[in-house]
């Protein structure tokens, strides 16, 4: 399912939970965990971080059931 809707809107708030986990010091964040956070469908937290994110330089990496979606490239 795509969603075409205002994309930046769900990026913004996808963004600023990332960043606040990244505050508590998580170096690896679970998209179960920002579903838990913004209570965003999974496949629209998925499309938007396909789209790409900006990612505090702390966290090294984001995964969703044991995958890794996002990758910090060292």
């Amino acid at each position: 399912m795509k969603y075409q809707l205002d994309i930046e809107k769900y990026k913004k708030a996808i963004e600023k939970v990332v960043q606040r986990f990244a505050d508590k010091g998580w170096e690896e964040i679970k998209v179960e965990e920002l579903w838990l956070e913004t209570s965003l469908p999974i496949d629209l937290i998925l499309e938007v971080i396909k789209s790409g994110i900006s990612v505090p330089p702390e966290v090294k990496m984001i995964t969703h059931r044991g995958n890794i979606l996002w990758k910090r490239q060292e």
